[in-house]
């Protein structure tokens, strides 16, 4: 991964490890670090037809994006879980299809209010964005690690799902956490499963929740 990174003639010299690129992004940093702001945006172009790219940026505005789940949780049915079930995903689309062309400025700023609009606000989101499969280290590193700010350790989805189902996970709530891992929406939950919308959104709250409360010792 750090020579695809380097592969890229992103500005400054070669990197070592992945912190590196997140500090360059802003991660940590000033809120008016111009050249993180730039750094990131580079990235962003990228992240359009790159996964690499992508993962990196969702990592760069984690924090914030699980400050506006802790947030809305406490508004919406389902609460914390349900939010993080809906902000992660729609975080992703928006770094994915994100105007880099158009907005080149603030552009930390820019993914994370994208990000809270589609994901609680535009009622009829999911008929206009198309949602992009999302990494299943990403969602465990949400999973495992949703107080911190600082740089996620690298946790897998399948391990943490292994603990929990040594811990008496239940199954069913194992295949929806393979479904969210691959990107699909409450609407195709609901349809696998003969079930309404509704339903399946629930479901996945309470699979992550559940997720969650069985890893504790690896938070």
């Amino acid at each position: 991964e750090v020579d695809a990174v380097n592969s890229w003639s992103l500005p400054g010299k070669k990197v070592t490890n992945l912190d590196q690129v997140l500090v360059r992004a802003g991660f940590n940093t000033a809120r008016d670090d111009s050249q993180g702001d730039n750094y990131l945006w580079q990235l962003v172009k990228r992240a359009s037809e790159d996964e690499l790219a992508a993962r990196i940026v969702l990592q760069r505005i984690l924090p914030p994006l699980v400050a506006i789940a802790r947030r809305r949780g406490q508004i919406i049915d389902g609460g914390v879980d349900a939010a993080i079930a809906e902000v992660l995903p729609t975080a992703w689309t928006v770094i994915r299809q994100y105007p880099w062309h158009r907005r080149p400025n603030k552009v930390a700023s820019n993914l994370v209010l994208d990000s809270e609009y589609f994901a609680f606000v535009q009622a009829n989101r999911a008929k206009k964005v198309k949602m992009f499969a999302v990494e299943p280290n990403l969602l465990a590193e949400l999973v495992a690690e949703p107080e911190t700010s600082e740089f996620a350790p690298q946790v897998s989805l399948e391990s943490l799902i292994n603990i929990a189902i040594s811990q008496g996970i239940a199954p069913r709530h194992v295949a929806v956490l393979r479904a969210v891992a691959n990107g699909d929406t409450a609407a195709v939950i609901a349809k696998q499963y003969g079930i309404a919308e509704r339903t399946a959104r629930a479901w996945r709250a309470m699979a992550i929740s559940e997720l969650r409360a069985r890893t504790q010792c690896v938070a």
